[in-house]
């Protein structure tokens, strides 16, 4: 009997490049759904490449076929609109099994009227509704999300959270817990919430940081009204900035939610901490 073929949207972005040479190293048959083939030479030869896009429908007919599995995945705006597409060519196609990573705190009292939270209900909604075995991820706030937010120039971090406190979490744990629902049985129709195993604030995360890339990172607490006009003139889409500035206030007045033990129970591990996840992308803060 032939292994399970898997594929993967979103393969070449943060969680896709850490998932697709984890499945490959499970010894699972992995396909990629890519818009630019070129991006996909960096996986290994093993790798099954199919160009389409999750905005045209009419792409994805062939990268579907003969899926046993599908990792579905997308950060724009239309997320609902193109997580659909996908899970239409996975009916179509007989998958038999979908996994979608989503966003922790979306029916939280402080979050579910935010544009964030209402694309990712639509689409776990969608996807409940497919009649095909499903497992949805819940992360919390990505480790590498750091990536963005400190300013190289200063090596500050200006963010309106106060001392309150979040659970980062590794990509590559989250990749991991993919890893698992997507090559185990037993997770139909579970909702996983990933997260690290400390809350830290973001004045520690400065610390941490410091101590991982040699050269001291200060926190600076910042109004909301401040992120705001930084997250414009970066050019971001403005219900998604104002979803990240939701949440970053909802860390500040202590409403997010505790860490769990979810990586753990999945992985038979615990959660890498924000040191190690720090340690291994030092570089990166060049």
């Amino acid at each position: 009997m032939s292994k399970p073929l898997v594929l993967v949207t979103g393969a070449t972005g943060t969680i896709g490049s850490e998932l697709v040479p984890q499945l490959v190293a499970a010894e699972v048959r992995v396909r990629v759904l890519v818009r630019d083939p070129e991006k996909a030479k960096k996986f290994d030869k093993s790798v099954e490449v199919a160009q389409g896009d999750l905005e045209k429908p009419e792409t994805l007919t062939r990268a579907f076929a003969d899926v046993d599995k599908v990792f579905v995945l997308s950060n724009s705006p239309l997320i609902a609109v193109l997580e659909g597409n996908a899970y239409d060519a996975a009916k179509a196609a007989g998958v038999k099994h979908v996994v979608k990573l989503s966003g922790r705190h979306i029916n939280a009292d402080f979050f579910v009227g935010t544009a964030l939270a209402s694309w990712h209900r639509e689409s776990e909604q969608r996807l409940q509704s497919l009649g095909i075995p499903w497992t949805i991820l819940r992360p919390g706030f990505w480790a590498s999300n750091m990536l963005m937010f400190v300013a190289r120039q200063t090596n500050t971090i200006s963010l309106p959270c106060g001392e309150g406190k979040e659970s980062f979490i590794d990509p590559a744990d989250i990749a991991g817990c993919a890893v698992k629902v997507l090559t185990t049985p037993g997770h139909d129709g579970r909702i996983y919430e990933l997260t690290g195993t400390e809350g830290l604030t973001y004045g520690q995360v400065a610390a941490k940081l410091s101590s991982a890339i040699g050269r001291k990172v200060t926190y600076n607490d910042i109004p909301e009204d401040a992120l705001r006009e930084g997250f414009l003139s970066m050019g971001f889409h403005t219900p998604t900035a104002e979803s990240f500035i939701q949440m970053f206030v909802a860390v500040r007045n202590g409403k997010i939610f505790p860490p769990t033990s979810t990586v753990a129970e999945l992985l038979g591990r615990p959660a890498r901490s924000f040191d190690d996840w720090a340690r291994d992308h030092a570089t990166a803060f060049s």
